[in-house]
């Protein structure tokens, strides 16, 4: 069988298909991942074959429509949703001539994308094979039909197919326990993920803990010396006041900067995985697979959203006790820090971590969700 994963432009993205992704060919199955340039670079480091289906970045999308012109991105809060509905359409419209190349030549059995990969119904459709949505994020808008501006966004596209509105997905894979769903979630085929980031070298530090608790501090893969470095500045100030060793994932050109911080003992693009089990807490800016890494791994969290529709999961991370929650604007060197010191001394937070951490364990492994697949295929 030939598989088609369509991710995102984000490299989390990647890391989010990837497990399903290898799990198939381990199985035998021959597999494709089509991602933007950044993407594929990351798709390409975990050792899964990629193809590009646009140079595009996402600052370019977010920020550019199709001729070219300057977006403004809205700062008020009720203009959001449709505003990223558009930047999902530019991804897919920027996507689809090299994919619809690509499915014309290598006539994929089945194709899975990503919660905002709309490019992938639209192409499996008239090539009569099924498309499987692969859920990244707890957020309700992801799951929920078509996001407000796609179809507007793509008419070109869709009449071009002949398509009135963007197909339906025929089955949707999750990967979050389902404990932490939200309600009236629908019908879904769970999928025990497992955190895959790009390696380096282990160091010794990497898989044993000091004499201190160590707590990781990220914004994740998208940091920039520009973007979200004030953020992570204020999150090491805030914790260098607590007894703790300060471990700060970042792009190493972020981490330059941050290395002589006070109570930083290491910064760098380490892998996250391996370190998350010597920790005591991390903690981050809502970031999904950051996230699901910390419960996989059944670490405490300190959330602090910096887009609002992250909010919501957030949320229920912290009534199940796995995490504390900040709402925008409260993260204040002394709330950060009062945060941080309950978190590593409540035990209740590593119970309601551990407890997330079981179920994630008892999810169907992917190469049980692999299975599905097949039989939706032989359907």
């Amino acid at each position: 069988m030939k598989i088609l994963f369509v991710a995102g432009p984000t490299k989390s993205s990647v890391f989010g298909l990837a497990p399903l992704a290898t799990a198939a060919q381990a199985r035998g199955h021959r597999i494709i991942l089509a991602s933007s340039l950044e993407g594929v670079s990351a798709a390409v480091g975990i050792g899964v074959p990629a193809y590009s289906m646009t140079s595009l970045t996402l600052t370019e999308l977010m920020t550019l429509d199709r001729a070219g012109n300057d977006l403004r991105i809205p700062q008020n809060e009720a203009e959001l949703p449709l505003f990223l509905g558009g930047m999902f359409g530019r991804m897919a419209a920027a996507g689809f001539d090299r994919l619809h190349d690509l499915v014309t030549d290598w006539r994929p059995d089945l194709i899975v994308g990503g919660p905002h990969s709309y490019v992938a119904p639209m192409l499996a459709g008239p090539l009569g094979v099924p498309c499987v949505r692969h859920l990244l994020t707890g957020n309700t808008v992801d799951r929920e039909g078509v996001h407000p501006g796609v179809e507007e966004e793509l008419r070109p596209e869709l009449d071009k197919l002949k398509l009135d509105h963007v197909p339906a997905f025929d089955l949707a894979v999750d990967i979050f326990p389902a404990s932490l769903l939200p309600e009236g979630a629908g019908p879904v085929q769970p999928l025990r993920w497992t955190p895959m980031n790009e390696q380096r070298p282990l160091e010794p530090w990497m898989f044993s803990q000091g004499e201190r608790r160590r707590v990781v501090v990220t914004a994740g893969s998208l940091a920039t010396t520009d973007h979200n470095f004030g953020f992570l500045l204020g999150l090491v100030d805030a914790f260098s006041a607590l007894d703790v060793e300060v471990v700060i994932a970042a792009p190493d050109e972020v981490a330059e900067g941050l290395r002589d911080e006070r109570g930083v003992a290491h910064a760098g693009w380490f892998p996250l995985d391996v370190v998350l089990h010597t920790c005591d807490l991390i903690v981050h800016h809502s970031g999904t697979m950051t996230a699901l890494a910390a419960l996989h791994a059944g670490v405490p969290q300190l959330i602090i959203p910096q887009e609002s529709r992250f909010i919501e999961w957030a949320q229920m991370l912290a009534a199940a006790h796995a995490a504390i929650t900040l709402p925008p604007g409260e993260d204040t060197p002394d709330v950060l820090a009062a945060a941080g010191r309950e978190l590593l001394s409540d035990p209740r937070y590593v119970r309601g971590a551990g407890e997330i951490a079981r179920e994630i364990a008892e999810m169907p492994a992917p190469t049980d969700v692999v299975g599905v697949l097949e039989e939706l295929v032989k359907a």
